[in-house]
């Protein structure tokens, strides 16, 4: 994919941004920036990132990058032009020189910048990533079965913890399913309604949208943006538009063999130009590309239920540490109300079936940016 550097942020902005995330701190509005604090809430999540300006540092320093910082460059090169790259890579040199840098994990910030981070080095931390990230409160793995009688899976703690870092990561599992239901899976993964259950502490009332990317392990995939809904109060309710030709209904309508990977983004319209929103539909392009191969490598892993539910969640965490970083280049990230990564697998989908009315919801707390919950009904065709 190709794009423009049509960002709403200035070169000079993008520069602040990347240097209150390597002090962990910022001033003016950066000091209260979401997005930072769903970075540093992300710590060892956020090996990707870090591969990303270790990766800047060497560019600058003249060395050829390993594989894994090459893909890492590759990534984000539609949204940071390589200049800037080199000099974001500059100030990771600066602030590794005065320390810890508290929102990137010491697997890349002790290696010296002579030394790369290869994709082989990366797979063999993967194991301790996954322990990390399964152990923070915003992520939660939930056998369906367990809980027919609710309409969420989603928890007082869990909730509380997703306000908190401002995103959720959920992986939903199942029974093993008999084996004459083998075979692919046709699924419809339709977006219903969304509750605002409180709104943002702005003046005046909301505007939301939400952004939406999924991929299959059948390398089936779909990203989209809603249409704006707006006078959002709290209490307030919207019914999404039921259009299944245009694509706005349905989070995934394709075949899924044994997993889905999902993103949700909640976001609270802003007075961006359009130039933020195809950087936008863009990312959540990439990231829907990249469900369909995070999918794909758990289906093929040989890890059993438990330490595969465990690396899907490591792989979502590290997705979110790249794309929230991009997202913090590309716009004012304090509209970006909350987020969620929810993996589906095959018994969990075969079990969301069976649920009378097939629906539940799905908290989406920003803390001081609002609270949604989005209804989501899972089902065969």
């Amino acid at each position: 994919m190709t794009g423009t550097f049509s960002s709403v942020k200035s070169e000079q902005d993008r520069m602040a941004y990347t240097r209150a995330l390597l002090s962990g701190t910022g001033t003016g509005a950066l000091a209260q920036s979401r997005g930072l604090r769903r970075l540093r809430g992300n710590r060892e999540g956020n090996v990707l990132l870090g591969a990303l300006l270790h990766a800047g540092a060497r560019l600058d320093a003249g060395l050829t990058l390993t594989d894994l910082e090459q893909r890492v460059v590759d990534a984000v090169a539609k949204y940071v032009p390589p200049a800037e790259l080199r000099a974001f890579g500059r100030a990771y040199v600066e602030a590794r020189a005065a320390g810890p840098i508290a929102m990137l994990p010491e697997s890349v910030t002790r290696r010296p910048v002579e030394t790369g981070y290869t994709i082989a080095e990366f797979k063999d931390d993967l194991p301790a990533i996954a322990r990390q990230v399964v152990a923070q409160p915003n992520v939660q793995i939930i056998d369906v079965s367990k809980h027919a009688d609710t309409d969420t899976f989603d928890t007082e703690q869990f909730t509380a913890a997703m306000a908190e870092h401002g995103r959720g990561i959920t992986i939903l599992t199942g029974p093993p399913a008999p084996v004459d239901t083998q075979g692919l899976l046709n699924v419809r993964l339709r977006m219903l309604k969304f509750q605002c259950v409180r709104e943002s502490g702005e003046v005046g009332r909301d505007e939301i949208f939400w952004g939406v990317s999924a991929g299959s392990d059948t390398t089936a995939k779909k990203s989209f943006k809603t249409r704006e809904y707006g006078a959002t109060s709290s209490g307030d309710w919207h019914t999404f538009d039921y259009d299944y030709n245009a694509g706005q209904t349905y989070a995934f309508v394709s075949t899924v063999d044994q997993h889905l990977t999902t993103e949700f983004q909640c976001w609270e319209a802003d007075d961006s130009s359009g130039g933020f929103y195809n950087d936008l539909r863009s990312a959540l392009a990439d990231f829907a590309e990249a469900a369909a191969d995070v999918s794909t490598d758990i289906t093929a892993s040989a890890d059993d239920a438990e330490r595969k539910a465990a690396g899907w969640s490591a792989w979502l965490a590290l997705g979110a540490g790249l794309i929230n970083a991009i997202l913090g280049w590309i716009t004012n990230d304090d509209d970006l109300v909350c987020e969620r990564s929810i993996g589906y697998d095959r018994a969990a989908l075969l079990a969301l079936r069976n649920r009378p009315g097939r629906e539940g919801y799905y908290n989406f707390d920003g803390g001081g940016g609002g609270h949604h919950r989005l209804y989501l009904a899972t089902n065969e065709f």
